[in-house]
C-alpha cells in the first residue's frame, strides 16, 4: 500500500497543470466549503419546517428529510458546476477506460460492509436503525434522494473535487485521505447518531479515487451502502 501511495503522490490531475501554493489551495477549499454549508442550510430550511410542523403525519415526516436531502444534493451539484467552470477542474469528465470488474466488486463489497457497520453502530449505541416507509411514493423518493443523488453529490464533493483541489496544492495522498475523511465525518455530524462509519469508510473511498482517478468506483460503494440501508430495514421488519 505504501508503494501505491508513493505512486499516487507523483500522479497529479490529468485534466490540467494548474497548481496552487498550499495556503492558497486551503483558502479556496475553505471558501467553497463555507458556500456549500451556508447554501445547504438555506435550501434545507423550508423542508426542516415541513418536518417540524408535521410530526403527527408519518408520511410527511418521512418525506421531508428525503426531500431536504434531494434539495441539498441538487444545490451541491449546481455549486460544483459553477466551481468547475471557475477552477477548470473537468469534474464531469469520466475516464475513457471501462470499469474494472475487480474494482467494481471491491466497491460493492465495501458498500455492503459500510451498511453493516452502520447497523452494528446502531445496535451498540441503542439507536433506532433508520426504517424507511414501505409506501411506494416515499420509498421511490428515498431511493432517488438517499440511494442515488446523495451519494453522487457527496462523492463529487468529498472525493473528486476535494482530491483534485488538494492535488493542485501539492498535498501528499495521506494528507488528502485524512482531510477527506475528517470533512466527510463532519458533514454527517447532524445525523441522529455519531457517524463514526463515515470517518472510517471515507479512507478506502478516497484511496480508491486517488488510486484510479475514477469517481464511479466511489459512487458505486456509496450507493450500494445507502440502497442497502433502504432495502435491509424493509426486509427485517
Amino acid at each position: 500500500m505504501l508503494r501505491n501511495l508513493e505512486y499516487m503522490d507523483n500522479k497529479r490531475s490529468e485534466t490540467n497543470n494548474i497548481t496552487y501554493s498550499k495556503p492558497k489551495c486551503v483558502s479556496r477549499i475553505i471558501v467553497f466549503l463555507v458556500i456549500c454549508l451556508v447554501g445547504s442550510i438555506l435550501v434545507a430550511a423550508p423542508f426542516m419546517g415541513l418536518f417540524l410542523n408535521n410530526g403527527d403525519n408519518a408520511v410527511a415526516s418521512k418525506l421531508a428529510p428525503d426531500l431536504m436531502a434531494m434539495a441539498c444534493s441538487a444545490f451541491l451539484l449546481v455549486a460544483l458546476a459553477i466551481e468547475n467552470k471557475i477552477e477548470k477542474l473537468d469534474l464531469w469528465m469520466l475516464r475513457p477506460s471501462a470499469l474494472q470488474m475487480k474494482v467494481v466488486s471491491i466497491s460493492i463489497l465495501l458498500g455492503l460492509l459500510w451498511q453493516l457497520a452502520i447497523y452494528l453502530i446502531c445496535q451498540l449505541s441503542n439507536t433506532t436503525y433508520p426504517h424507511p416507509t414501505a409506501e411506494p411514493s416515499p420509498l421511490l423518493i428515498s431511493i432517488v434522494s438517499i440511494g442515488l443523488l446523495g451519494p453522487f453529490a457527496e462523492e463529487m464533493l468529498f472525493r473528486k473535487w476535494l482530491v483534485s483541489m488538494m492535488e493542485r496544492g501539492g498535498f501528499n495522498p495521506i494528507a488528502i485521505i485524512v482531510c477527506s475523511s475528517i470533512l466527510f465525518f463532519c458533514a454527517h455530524l447532524g445525523d441522529s447518531f455519531l457517524r463514526v462509519d463515515t470517518l472510517v469508510f471515507a479512507i478506502p473511498l478516497c484511496y480508491l479515487f486517488i488510486r484510479y482517478h475514477d469517481v464511479r468506483y466511489c459512487f458505486i460503494a456509496h450507493a450500494v451502502c445507502n440502497l442497502a440501508g433502504i432495502v435491509f430495514p424493509l426486509l427485517i421488519h
